[in-house]
């Protein structure tokens, strides 16, 4: 049986996967981690919210620049 991970480990394997692809194992960690955890959740729904307004703001601030040309 796999050692259970730590919230620090999954928060870290959470912003991993925003660079990278994790492998198979680390993926089933994180899943089984979710599972049973009230805060890492929370904190992945955190890093998705961020990532999108921060690709909205990227459109909009695009935008502007493209218009002022």
């Amino acid at each position: 049986m796999w050692p259970r991970r730590t919230c620090r480990e999954v928060t870290r394997l959470v912003l991993q996967n925003e660079d990278r692809h994790l492998a198979w194992h680390e993926r089933v960690a994180v899943r089984l981690h979710m599972r049973i955890c009230d805060a890492c959740p929370r904190f992945r729904t955190q890093v998705r919210f961020m990532r999108e307004a921060m690709g909205n703001w990227r459109r909009y601030s695009e935008g502007e620049d493209d218009s002022l040309k």
